[in-house]
């Protein structure tokens, strides 16, 4: 048997059969004791409660381990209760006795045709226990076959009892009985479909009980539905057997139709509740997934950046420093400035000139060389990016990281980037360790953390550069495990001077080790850091091994290089300063001017120009510091556009060359317009609109009213509105504070509408419908209120004159009544009469009986006169 987690549930409804199968034996052995007198339904059989017992019990042991001798226990019971049900079942189908119903208690039960076998439990119930001991031996057993057998044995026995329970309900006997058999009692069947349940959970992952116990979506869902169908069924079994008992319904076709309907009523409500709930999943994931691709969209952009600046060649090497973001200087072996780029210049405030002339330690922190000295060149070689205290030429204090190359002529290459802003935003990270753990997820980088020289965390894309799953890298082995074994000396001297405090961050690259034994080029990024008073390295980390293959065929072939200026998506040109011709343009280029590319190299950049635009275009070339500048272009066809110019000059072979990009923003310049035009619009829908509208902030401070909302302002309180004026100034007192309750919830994202009333001196009163929207600036930030109020008094005073309209109508109709009564009544009367009399005259022609029919006309004819007089009256 295989070993088991103990399971609460198995344990309750085990000891729940156990205790009754007990207490029904205990009614059999003492009948006096009126214990079966309480069970519902057809009376329970000795035996039936035996077994109960039995199999109880052997799952009470699955849950616990007697010493050694659980598993003979638990195959013992399951056995003894699987041959009384056997031997049972071979009676009904050979008919004969085996003296087994009536072997320890005697059933004195009168023969009948529904107890035809006194002591004897119903067929079906055999049947249940034969499949619950057949599954208790099968889940013995190692083969995972048949435990799988063993599982659709118990959803078997809970089919057969749900099946049984549901006839019962429902007052069908073919459901509580098999092959018309004895019926199973009403206490067997719950007891068979609670024991199946709970013997089918020692195999959660099989079968039907996969479906419920996982944790997935869908298993939530099955657990849902299933529960609330369930507890369907039962109400409306129990409705129907109260409808029946008590009459409700003279025919049972109306019960059934009510019932049906309330089945269809119930369902749409619980289809209802579960969109609801797979919805707001499903708004919590997207969410998540625009989180997601937004930091992605960052990442690789950075890693596009960095790939774009390994790629340039060594042969541009001066190009390369003057245009990097990071501050790039040479020094030589006494720290003089030998060569400086802009961005230093730009870090540290002094102009190149100035920077030439001075020492490398004029700019560092007196303060922090007295404790940290410069180094030797030597103690250089090998190490990491490190950080300085600078100071600017205004005297203010910043932190660089600096990387050191030495060259073999003892100069040195720094490359310093100013920290400052991220080592501040570095000790913000340990507060937003939940959204780091959701973007890192679904990173495309490597991202890690590492504590005690394990690592805590490693994201799904860190596991598989190195072919593990994240549990098998999470707190299992040292962190030199995934790093190739001729590099684990540097890399554990990483880790140890960021865990000691001698440094803060580090970059570098080293050669990785997989699972496989394979190994990969990968960079690490990682900061020190304090959680939970544990220092702790929190980095990320790159698969570079494309990246350093690329690079090594970058700087053993120029022509790399030319391909990377042939590739590039934008249009990219090399134009001699000094001849303005075209020296090299890439199919890009060609391409979208409508060229070709032999074309253009034979022309001058002047042909790409407009005539009156080309004085400033030789301008643009004189001047140097312009790097970035708009112009007008023109293609082959005289297609006008508008371009970004990105430029760079370089030297090539001593002839000065502009390198130069060209980006097409004709259509950014449309849609630009098309802004100023929309922004028009608004601003005359909102002057001459018939609706007020009034801008507040999240304070209820107003900050922008149309000219309407300034009438009507004007119109009701004799003033002008101001700004930072408050919302109360602008509602009557005695209605702000339901207001007040309105714009709480506009606050939290809802949408308001009411009306509100404003009584006039002259006695009449203004309506006005109000409209309350909140202001947001993305998904959740709610920046303030729009309010919107629009005059409704005509349409109220038309309700009134309805309801006035309709009080005369209610009373013509009364009037028509009272007519009706006369013409049922009155006239009747005297028609009747004279009906009598005409037959009378037939018979015997008396002059009396004229009389009287003159009579009856003259009645007739007053009443029909009083009606029309009435009538007038009341029109």
């Amino acid at each position: 048997m295989p070993t088991l987690q103990k399971n609460n549930i198995i344990v309750l409804i085990s000891m729940v059969t156990m205790a009754m199968g007990l207490m029904i034996m205990i009614g059999w052995i003492f009948p006096g004791s009126g214990i079966l007198a309480i069970l519902p339904g057809v009376a329970m059989r000795f035996n039936a409660a035996l077994c109960f017992t039995l199999f109880g019990g052997a799952l009470v042991v699955s849950q616990w381990h007697f010493k050694r001798c659980h598993s003979p226990l638990f195959f013992i019971l399951s056995s003894v209760g699987i041959l009384i049900a056997l031997v049972t079942i071979s009676q009904d189908l050979f008919h004969n006795d085996t003296g087994i119903d009536q072997l320890f208690v005697r059933d004195n039960t009168p023969v009948s045709a529904a107890f035809p076998h006194p002591g004897r439990m119903a067929f079906n119930a055999s049947l249940s226990f034969c499949f619950l001991g057949l599954g208790y031996l099968f889940f013995c057993t190692k083969n995972r076959r048949l435990h799988t057998v063993s599982q659709y044995f118990f959803h078997a026995v809970t089919l057969i009892a749900g099946t049984a329970l549901i006839g019962y309900m429902y007052n069908v006997s073919l459901y509580n009985s098999l092959f018309y058999v004895t019926s199973m009692a009403f206490a067997t069947g719950i007891l068979f479909l609670l024991l199946s349940m709970a013997a089918s959970l020692l195999n959660p992952n099989l079968g039907l009980a996969a479906i419920f116990t996982g944790d997935r979506v869908g298993n939530r869902v099955a657990r849902r539905l299933c529960s609330i169908i369930f507890l369907m069924i039962l109400i409306f079994g129990i409705l129907k057997l109260e409808t029946k008992n008590s009459k409700l319904f003279s025919s049972a076709d109306i019960g059934m139709a009510l019932l049906v309907i309330c089945f269809l009523l119930a369902a749409i409500a619980l289809i209802w509740n579960t969109t609801n709930w797979l919805n707001s999943i499903d708004d919590k994931r997207k969410l998540a997934e625009e989180e997601v691709i937004n930091m992605n969209a960052e990442l690789e952009e950075r890693v596009e950046q960095r790939t774009i600046e390994y790629q340039k060649s060594e042969d541009r090497y001066h190009t390369l420093i003057q245009q990097a973001t990071d501050a790039i200087y040479v020094v030589d072996n006494d720290r003089n400035f030998t060569e400086v780029n802009d961005s230093m210049c730009e870090m540290t405030g002094y102009t190149r000139e100035e920077l030439l002339r001075m020492n490398v330690k004029t700019l560092l922190d007196p303060e922090e060389l007295k404790s940290r000295p410069l180094p030797l060149l030597s103690s250089y070689i090998g190490q990491g990016p490190i950080e300085r205290t600078f100071i600017r030429k205004s005297g203010e204090k910043f932190t660089a990281e600096v990387n050191v190359k030495v060259f073999p002529d003892n100069r040195i290459m720094v490359v310093a980037r100013d920290v400052t802003y991220r080592n501040k935003m570095a000790a913000e990270v340990s507060d937003a360790e939940l959204k780091f753990r959701t973007i890192a997820d679904k990173s495309m980088v490597g991202i890690y953390m590492v504590q005690h020289g394990k690592f805590t965390y490693v994201n799904p894309r860190f596991a598989e550069i190195f072919g593990y799953q994240q549990e098998e890298l999470t707190n299992t082995f040292p962190v030199d495990t995934i790093i190739y074994d001729t590099h684990r000396e540097y890399t554990n001297q990483q880790v140890k001077l960021r865990m000691e405090g001698k440094i803060d961050s580090v970059r570098y690259e080293t050669m990785g080790k997989k699972k496989d034994g394979s190994s990969n080029w990968v960079e690490f990024y990682g900061s020190r850091a304090m959680m939970g008073g544990v220092p702790t390295i929190i980095g990320s980390m790159m698969d570079v091994t494309e990246r350093r293959k690329a690079e090594g065929e970058l700087k053993s072939s120029e022509q790399k290089y030319k391909v990377l200026f042939e590739s590039n998506p934008m249009p990219m040109w090399m134009i001699a300063k000094d001849s303005l011709k075209i020296l090299a343009v890439n199919a890009a280029a060609a391409n979208h001017y409508g060229y070709t590319k032999e074309e253009l190299t034979s022309m001058d950049v002047t042909a790409l120009r407009l005539p009156e635009d080309r004085e400033i275009q030789l301008r643009g070339y004189e001047d140097d510091n312009e790097k970035t500048r708009i112009a007008r272009h023109l293609k082959k066809d005289g297609t006008i556009m508008y371009v970004q110019l990105t430029t760079h000059d370089i030297t090539i072979e001593g002839r000065p060359v502009r390198l130069s990009q060209t980006n097409d923003i004709t259509e950014q310049f449309k849609a630009e317009e098309l802004l100023q035009k929309s922004e028009a619009n608004l601003k005359a829908i909102l002057n001459t609109t018939d609706t007020a509208y009034g801008l507040f902030d999240k304070n209820l401070k107003a900050l922008m009213f149309n000219p309407k909302a300034t009438q009507f302002i004007k119109k009701q309180y004799g003033h002008n509105p101001e700004n930072n004026s408050p919302l109360s100034d602008y509602f009557p007192p005695d209605k702000f504070p339901q207001l007040h309750k309105f714009t709480n919830k506009v606050l939290n994202g809802e949408n308001i509408n009411f009306e509100v009333n404003f009584p006039q001196a002259d006695g009449s009163t203004l309506w006005y419908y109000v409209r309350l929207f909140p202001i947001t600036g993305d998904h959740t930030n709610i920046l303030g209120i729009l309010m919107a109020l629009y005059d409704i008094t005509e349409r109220k005073n038309a309700e009134q004159n309805l309801k006035t309209a309709y009080k005369h109508i209610q009373s013509h109709i009364n009037s028509i009544k009272d007519m009706a009564w006369k013409q049922s009544h009155l006239i009747r009367s005297p028609l009747a009469n004279l009906k009598g009399l005409i037959t009378m005259l037939k018979t015997d022609p008396d002059p009396e009986i004229l009389h009287h029919i003159k009579t009856e006309f003259d009645r007739m004819d007053s009443i029909i006169l009083e009606m029309a007089e009435d009538a007038n009256s009341k029109n």
